[in-house]
């Protein structure tokens, strides 16, 4: 069992399950009602976005994604805030549908709207199925996040470990087509479970190490494994 041993301060929600928080848009526009939603089965995991219908599909995923990983042995942090949003911070917009933050161990997801919006990802199209996918993976960042602390861990390792957890929990027939899209038998040993591969291609990284992982013998400690950081190294940089 990995139990995460990360202590951090309570997040800054109301005591009760739901609140509101009206947030004003960058344009000055009028401002939004984002309300707080935590998660019925898992209730160290807070939500707060402005269409409830998100919150309740990104809590279905989360809810996945811990109970997926809990019977892998692997506990979840403390309390995990995440924020529905219409546009990922930085270099991540138009690229990302969301994103697990290190630094305050917050996830961001984008809403459904900008989602489906997209009209596909992983190569087939949107719907709330898929949603609720990448809600699962991005939980499965903020479980890894809270064993890797203080050293971290190579993004490859988080990618690997959220990917199965998106992988496993998704509806088979969907997991089906998507992979049909990608070819390949996955990864064929660990020094491919690297950061390069993960960056020129990350849906292919996905799909590689879930193909992967359904070859190991032992799933459970192979994942634990990997978060402990025995196995994926990180890549030597040259310096300047």
């Amino acid at each position: 069992m990995l139990a995460c041993a990360v202590t951090s301060a309570p997040l800054g929600v109301a005591a009760s399950a739901t609140g509101a928080i009206a947030s004003t848009p960058a344009d000055g526009s009028t401002p939004v009602e984002s309300a707080l939603k935590r998660c019925s089965q898992s209730g160290s995991v807070v939500i707060q976005a402005a269409v409830d219908a998100d919150a309740q599909m990104a809590c279905e995923g989360v809810e996945r994604a811990l109970q997926f990983l809990a019977r892998m042995g692997i506990d979840p942090p403390p309390s995990t805030a995440m924020d529905i949003v219409e546009e990922l911070p930085g270099e991540l917009g138009g690229r990302a549908v969301g994103c697990y933050l290190r630094e305050t161990k917050k996830i961001l997801l984008l809403s459904y709207h900008t989602f489906e919006a997209g009209g596909e990802w992983f190569r087939v199209p949107v719907d709330r199925e898929l949603y609720r996918s990448a809600a699962a993976h991005e939980m499965a960042h903020a479980v890894v996040g809270c064993h890797a602390e203080p050293t971290g861990l190579p993004v490859a390792a988080h990618e690997y470990v959220a990917y199965v957890a998106m992988f496993a929990t998704m509806d088979p027939v969907l997991r089906e087509r998507l992979l049909a899209k990608f070819p390949g038998t996955g990864f064929v040993n660990t020094l491919q479970i690297n950061d390069i591969n993960h960056i020129v291609n990350p849906n292919q990284f996905g799909v590689d190490a879930w193909r992967h992982y359904l070859r190991s013998t032992n799933k459970a400690a192979w994942l634990r494994e990997i978060i402990t950081g025995q196995v994926v190294q990180e890549l030597p940089w040259e310096g300047p």
